[in-house]
């Protein structure tokens, strides 16, 4: 049985996103998954990857795992913005809560999701996020809970 997905039209290049997770089979798997979507997606385990990622090729956005061992993903996101300021933050997540989703949105995440989010739910987010961060103020904001 053939079941379609959405897919992105590539056009001259496709959308670049740094997938940043700890769990391995999770982080590949997603990547195959967004990959079959037409995205171009990199992969890091931590947040020290996700800074070396950004910085040797840049990304359209990032989707970040909030509990990690060593740097959480608000501390990746804090430096993140440092490294790569325009570059909106999706934060994915199986341990959330709703201050941990508060604290995120005001740190200036453009989402939170909580795993597991069906691919096609991602894939519009990452959109919005790449969209938003191509027009400056265009992106969540404390105001727009």
């Amino acid at each position: 049985m053939s079941e379609r997905h959405r897919r992105v039209d590539p056009g001259p290049t496709p959308p670049r996103v740094l997938l940043v997770d700890d769990e391995a089979l999770f982080r590949e798997t997603l990547a195959k998954v967004l990959r079959a979507r037409g995205l171009e997606v990199r992969t890091a385990g931590s947040g020290a990857g996700a800074f070396d990622a950004i910085e040797a090729e840049p990304a359209d956005v990032v989707v970040l795992d909030l509990k990690m061992p060593g740097l959480d993903g608000l501390a990746t996101m804090h430096r993140l913005r440092e490294i790569a300021p325009g570059v909106p933050v999706i934060i994915l997540t199986g341990h959330g809560t709703v201050d941990a989703g508060l604290t995120a949105l005001d740190d200036l995440a453009f989402d939170f999701l909580l795993k597991p989010v069906p691919p096609d739910r991602l894939l519009e987010v990452i959109l919005a996020a790449i969209a938003a961060g191509r027009t400056p103020g265009s992106g969540r904001t404390k105001g727009d809970r």
